[in-house]
């Protein structure tokens, strides 16, 4: 039965949540394409430090939803701890001798950071 569908509830951070879904749920959008599971996240986290998201496909896609969403929660953590403790050098720019700021390369793509 490899057709089979599956539900599954999975929890993330509430303040996790508008990165999880990102700018007009284009990131959400992302991953669900990506991993071929729905993922349905709660509207509201009733009080609680957690949202619970509601993951339906094959048990295969269901686990490369959670392995996605673990990897978007944890780029987030990882940038709060970076602000907390005031580690600004993994901004995606470095200063230089004239002044300027210059951004750096990753995947051939430019990162930028609002502030």
């Amino acid at each position: 039965m490899s057709g089979s569908i599956f539900n599954e509830e999975y929890l993330i951070p509430d303040n996790m949540v508008g990165l999880v879904i990102g700018r007009g749920g284009e990131q959400i959008k992302r991953l669900q394409m990506e991993s071929g599971c729905r993922i349905r996240i709660a509207s509201d986290s009733n009080g609680t430090p957690e949202r619970a998201c509601t993951l339906s496909g094959s048990q295969e896609s269901i686990d490369e939803a959670k392995r996605m969403l673990d990897e978007v929660v944890k780029r987030g953590l990882d940038r709060q701890q970076g602000r907390a403790q005031g580690n600004f050098g993994n901004s995606g720019y470095q200063q230089q001798n004239r002044g300027g700021f210059q951004p750096r390369r990753f995947n051939n793509q430019y990162q930028q950071q609002q502030y």
